[in-house]
């Protein structure tokens, strides 16, 4: 997986039709509205989405599932402090199922966040300088590029 920090005028040129997956972050802008505006002809990415007090997860949960019926994309990153427990909230919010969920950084009962996206999406979460979905971990390795990269591999 590669994660791509760009500007804006960046994404929306940016050809990923090649290569693994690519999920994106931005210097200057919403990366959902970004990736929403982007020509789906250039290739499938998904949304590095940095999640915390003024981002929470149930919002990030809501903008996976609103892109995930413009734009095609398998994967997304859930970054920010205690990550692991905002990606098992956007995780739960990603189905059609009423969700009550208790973790240290959310309380949620009976919340729904329909619809569904129309196919699964693989939430992934940053710790110590990797991303991790389910036991696969994947370690970055930073790329010199003129835009910021950093390739993830197991």
């Amino acid at each position: 997986m590669t994660h791509v920090v760009v500007s804006v005028d960046d994404l929306v040129h940016l050809d990923t039709r090649t290569g693994g997956p690519v999920v994106a972050s931005l210097l200057d802008g919403d990366v959902v509205v970004a990736l929403a505006a982007r020509d789906p002809l250039l290739g499938p990415i998904g949304p590095w989405l940095a999640v915390g007090e003024d981002y929470p997860a149930s919002m990030a949960a809501r903008d996976v599932a609103s892109l995930s019926w413009f734009v095609d994309f398998d994967d997304a990153v859930i970054a920010g402090d205690r990550a692991s427990e905002h990606a098992t909230l956007v995780r739960a919010m990603l189905t059609d199922d009423e969700v009550t969920l208790e973790t240290d950084v959310a309380s949620v009962h009976g919340a729904y966040n329909r619809p569904a996206p129309p196919r699964p999406i693989r939430i992934w979460y940053t710790v110590d300088g990797a991303i991790v979905h389910d036991s696969t971990v994947l370690r970055g390795i930073p790329v010199e590029s003129a835009t910021t990269t950093q390739h993830y591999h197991d």
